[in-house]
């Protein structure tokens, strides 16, 4: 995560992806990670392993509705969220997740979960009994398979 818009920008103009126009367009949103019992990640690298030639992984971006209500709407809700993404968390289903806010220190305004569902089916299915959907808390959601690829670590470009 990072923490300083200029150095968001640097990586930017670093990354490859951009460079090269492989990417359409990006947007930024300001965002905070859940306090849940993530998974930790690997103190040491990972061996070598093949890119996955299939998602293997869900990201779910859903923005809240933007009436009046909508704060109350999710505040109802956030408590029966949680109980039923903390066990998926702990499990490793829910992958990362937080919300994303209308700006630094400000109120929530969506969520960005990344699930390990291969399919967006099969996404959908789960989170279609969370009460952020049931209780119309999410109002706008955009789906998107994708491949967790095993990498090394290295610095962001740009960063540091």
């Amino acid at each position: 995560m990072l923490l300083r818009p200029e150095a968001l920008e640097r990586y930017l103009e670093a990354e490859p992806f951009r460079q090269k126009e492989v990417w359409q367009s990006h947007a930024v949103h300001v965002f905070r990670l859940a306090p849940l019992p993530w998974r930790p990640l690997p103190a040491e690298p990972a061996p070598e392993q093949p890119t996955p030639e299939r998602p293997t992984h869900t990201i779910a971006i859903a923005w809240d509705g933007r009436d009046e209500a909508a704060p109350a709407r999710r505040l109802a809700a956030r408590e029966a969220h949680f109980a039923r993404v903390e066990p998926a968390a702990r499990a490793g289903l829910l992958a990362l997740g937080g919300a994303i806010l209308d700006a630094p220190g400000g109120r929530m305004v969506g969520s960005v979960a990344i699930t390990a569902h291969p399919s967006v089916a099969a996404a959908q299915g789960w989170w279609a009994e969370d009460p952020y959907l049931r209780q119309d808390v999410w109002r706008e959601v955009s789906w998107h398979a994708t491949r967790f690829a095993p990498l090394p670590y290295r610095p962001l470009p740009g960063v540091g």
